[in-house]
């Protein structure tokens, strides 16, 4: 019982660092799965096993295969036609749009539907004259609806039939979950179209990035006096931008603008320097370097008059983000993707003062400004998506044919029985074969944070075997629950996993829960699948903070959102598929 014990402390510990978010999920992840080691509670192949788990290398495969399928521009040519299909119907359409992610997300990453659809979302709010708050939202469900439909809509499905195989029951087939993934797809589609239509914000979006992002304030301009130290050495070897926190956006000189000055840029006596900096750091630099600061009234006309040139643009930072943790300061931000990071938005929030110096988060906005060919390629880069619809470079036909037969292929296969783990390696070679994608492209698809978390986190699962937890548990409940019908067990563990996913990743939901549905259905004599069917459909139900899931994230900042909007539109749909979840599932997958 000792054991026991320890693992309870473990996973609570490891719960409230998934909810809080302080330390990186998969750095949490690994540590549980060394700390259970270490104390002897699993055994080093038992801990170790999560990186060979067929869900965490069928799901590493998925997202090779994503890449793939995106490449045939697909999602944003089926995007193109929803604008013409609506006809004007903003109730139109939010359901042509919700159907068509969920579709889409039945084959496709989810996070990787949604990224190619805000862009196209904006577009058509700004040609139909509505906020985009009232077209986001229901992208976002849309997609965590479409995910439920397959058993490669989400990794939850692929995990939690990962575990139901290592306890000896059979894997769940390819469209195992479709019977009741069409009935919650409706009715979130019905109540979109009707009751969440009516409670959907109506938020505009700040015309003004400046004023949106709370930076004007930051905005100054200092003129070199004639007698200043600074005259003749270059911006790069002075280091100012560390020494006091500032950027240097532009140099007006002899009557012309410099626009973002390199490092190797000289400065001159009587140039005026736009800069972007705290206050009280712009007097200390005026005091210590014989600068003048002079008042700035308004953005210099120059700095966006050539619009050949230079732009500016919002970008989110992906869920998948490989500069998660990192600060813009610590990426050499500028140096590394060409162009100057000027404010963040976070949580509906502006970061204000030293935000160069805040570990970047995912679904982080960060106010952008440099030449427009390189803010082009951040809409190549996986780290970012950026909210400008821009047109995909055109797609060779062969390529687009075979990601198509690929992705088709693995989907029959896996119909026809071949294990999921086989024909979506298979596909992922294929892909990288046939050229539609590279081997270093195949590489950079990967989500390591993804992988890395669940492959450390399966190790609770074997942990709370082992120590008996997962047994005591499921006795605990099923004491609290004795006597019940099927249709109340069958709920009160869709409500325990549709509670715990609105505040941590829904893999490590399905982890904690399904040893417990296993272990529930052994002690009663019960068929576990109806069990496993709520949890699995529970962890992806992630309507009521825009923290549950990777894709309301994602548009969190984008629409302007504020955390209630969330709880107050997803409320009413968790609770209606939770009714859904208690008649429908039994119905399906019968308990006794």
């Amino acid at each position: 019982m000792i054991e026991g014990l320890a693992v309870l402390v473990i996973l609570i510990a490891a719960l409230v660092a998934f909810a809080t978010e302080r330390i990186r999920i998969d750095l949490v992840a690994l540590g549980v799965m060394v700390l259970l080691m270490v104390l002897g509670i699993v055994t080093p192949k038992e801990g170790l096993s999560g990186f060979s788990n067929p869900a965490t290398v069928t799901i590493a495969a998925m997202f090779v295969l994503s890449a793939g399928l995106q490449r045939t521009n697909l999602p944003t040519l089926v995007g193109t036609r929803i604008v013409s299909l609506a006809n004007e119907s903003e109730g139109r359409l939010i359901v042509l749009l919700m159907l068509t992610t969920a579709l889409l997300s039945a084959f496709i990453l989810n996070t990787a539907v949604v990224a190619v659809f805000i862009p196209i979302a904006l577009r058509i709010a700004n040609e139909m004259k509505i906020s985009p708050s009232r077209l986001l939202m229901p992208i976002s469900f849309g997609a965590i609806l479409g995910g439920t439909l397959t058993l490669i809509g989400t990794s939850t499905n692929l995990l939690v039939s990962s575990i139901a195989a290592q306890s000896g029951l059979e894997p769940f087939s390819f469209f195992a979950f479709a019977p009741f993934g069409i009935i919650t797809l409706a009715a979130g589609l019905l109540y979109m179209a009707t009751i969440g239509r009516k409670l959907l914000p109506n938020r505009p979006i700040e015309s003004d990035l400046l004023d949106k992002y709370h930076i004007r304030e930051y905005l100054s301009q200092i003129e070199v006096r004639p007698n200043s130290p600074l005259i003749g050495k270059k911006l790069g070897d002075l280091n100012l931008g560390k020494r006091y926190d500032i950027t240097f956006l532009d140099i007006l000189r002899d009557g012309r603008t410099i626009l973002l000055p390199g490092a190797s840029r000289h400065i001159r006596a009587n140039d005026i320097i736009l800069v972007r900096g705290p206050l009280d750091k712009l007097l200390e630099l005026q005091k210590i370097e014989g600068l003048e600061i002079v008042p700035l009234n308004k953005l210099p006309e120059e700095f966006l008059s050539k619009g050949d040139e230079l732009g500016m643009a919002e970008v989110v930072v992906a869920p998948q983000a490989s500069i998660m943790g990192f600060t813009i300061k610590e990426l050499n931000f500028r140096q590394r993707f060409g162009v100057v990071a000027i404010g963040m938005l976070r949580r509906g929030m502006s970061i204000i003062g030293k935000f160069t110096h805040e570990p970047i988060m995912a679904g982080d906005m960060l106010l952008v400004v440099g030449e427009r060919k390189n803010l082009a390629k951040l809409s190549n880069n996986p780290d970012f998506l950026l909210l400008v619809d821009v047109p995909m470079p055109a797609v060779r036909s062969t390529k687009a044919f075979w990601a198509l037969a690929i992705m088709a292929g693995v989907v029959i296969a896996a119909i026809l029985g071949a294990p999921i783990v086989v024909s979506a390696l298979a596909g992922s070679l294929m892909m990288i074969v046939t050229r539609v994608l590279t081997l270093d492209d195949a590489y950079h698809a990967l989500d390591k944070r993804v992988l890395v978390m669940l492959a450390g986190i399966l190790s609770l699962e074997a942990a709370m075997e082992n120590s008996g937890l997962a047994q005591w548990l499921s006795e605990s409940i099923l004491y609290l629950l004795d006597p019940a019908p099927a249709w109340l067990i069958v709920g009160t563990f869709y409500l325990l996993s549709m509670l715990l996913t609105e505040t941590m990743s829904n893999q490590a939901t399905a982890v904690v829960l399904a040893p417990l549905a296993i272990s529930a259905a052994d002690m009663m004599g019960a068929n576990p699948t109806p069990l496993l069917m709520a949890i699995t459909f529970a962890a992806s139900a992630s309507f009521m903070t825009p923290v549950g899931y990777q894709t309301n994230t994602m548009i969190y900042n984008t629409g302007n959102y504020r955390f209630l909007d969330f709880t107050k539109v997803g409320t009413p749909l968790n609770i209606l598929l939770l009714i859904l979840a208690t008649i429908f599932i039994p119905m399906i997958w019968p308990l006794f």
